[in-house]
């Protein structure tokens, strides 16, 4: 039986022109790195909910032919990368919920801030952020985007480990105002570190003692960092969060699941504050945490499948 998912899968998006064009540069970028190409799509036939994956977003078939998640690596250890992660999402149950992910945003959780704003967590798989990483957690309000954080499961020197290639804030003013709201409203826990702590409760419950950090030099998006509009300090944000500097760039920082505070090293007049804080976070966790275990028994096809291009995304897909 011939393989239902091929390099011309990755075209899916495009017509005419763009398709031919597509098409070139992945064959291209595929006789550069045949053996890591034949062990891709090797990994992409392996199992049905591939297809399903690809159907979502053929963008994925990109995966191993641009710098992904920290700018260290080759095609081929990006390829053990990518093998490793969906080694681990099958191991812990994971698969539907990131097919659900990749096709549309999976809720996960909500809480209610001081003055009765609700924010939410949700899930999102493949794109977008796509060179950043498999699955991207999101924290939104009312609708409006607040923080994303673009992590993966791959492998490590001590075992598995959750490797975080962007967390990422909105622009502009309005942005800025949004992230000023979000720390009011939870009591003073900023968006990042909530989004952090939440990683690391995942990496915790997954069995992954460390989090990787991608480091300034090592960001996955070079195009944007020469240009100069990746303005972001993530080794400032690492060390400030306790991390570790590596001699490869990154960052490692050990994994820990949430845990009270001590308030006795809180002054009187803050510990009212700071519980509130920690209550917020543990209710938002719980709910995620109940959501990833969540069974989803939902039905793969296996049979070969047509991929048909959502109108106007043409351009989107595009090989840089």
């Amino acid at each position: 039986m011939s393989p239902s998912i091929t390099l011309r899968s990755g075209v899916a998006g495009f017509t005419g022109f763009k398709q031919l064009r597509e098409t070139l540069k992945l064959t291209l970028r595929a006789g550069l790195h045949r053996h890591t190409t034949d062990g891709w799509l090797d990994l992409l036939n392996s199992h049905p909910m591939f297809a399903e994956l690809v159907k979502a977003r053929p963008r994925l078939l990109y995966k191993i032919y641009r710098p992904y998640l920290s700018n260290t690596t080759s095609a081929a250890e990006r390829l053990v990368w990518l093998r490793a992660h969906y080694r681990h999402i099958f191991r812990h149950g994971l698969g539907p919920l990131t097919v659900q992910a990749a096709r549309s945003a999976v809720g996960l959780g909500s809480v209610t801030g001081k003055s009765g704003l609700v924010y939410q967590l949700q899930l999102r798989a493949i794109e977008p952020m796509e060179r950043e990483g498999e699955l991207v957690l999101q924290l939104l309000q009312d609708g409006m985007l607040v923080y994303s954080c673009a992590f993966s499961f791959i492998p490590g020197d001590r075992g598995m480990q959750l490797g975080i290639g962007c967390m990422q804030g909105p622009r502009g003013e309005h942005g800025l105002q949004l992230i000023k709201d979000a720390t009011r409203e939870l009591h003073g826990l900023r968006p990042k570190n909530l989004m952090l702590k939440l990683l690391s409760q995942i990496a915790h419950d997954h069995g992954c003692a460390s989090l990787r950090l991608v480091g300034n030099a090592n960001r996955a998006v070079c195009g944007a960092t020469r240009q100069g509009k990746v303005h972001a300090d993530y080794d400032a944000l690492w060390l400030e969060l306790g991390a570790e500097r590596q001699p490869d760039g990154d960052f490692r920082l050990a994994s820990a699941a949430i845990c009270a505070p001590d308030l006795s090293e809180v002054a009187s007049k803050k510990r009212s504050e700071v519980r509130k804080r920690h209550e917020a976070l543990c209710e938002l966790a719980q709910a995620m945490t109940i959501s990833l275990r969540a069974p989803r028994i939902e039905a793969v096809p296996v049979a070969p499948l047509h991929f048909e291009a959502p109108a106007g995304d043409e351009d989107k897909y595009a090989l840089a």
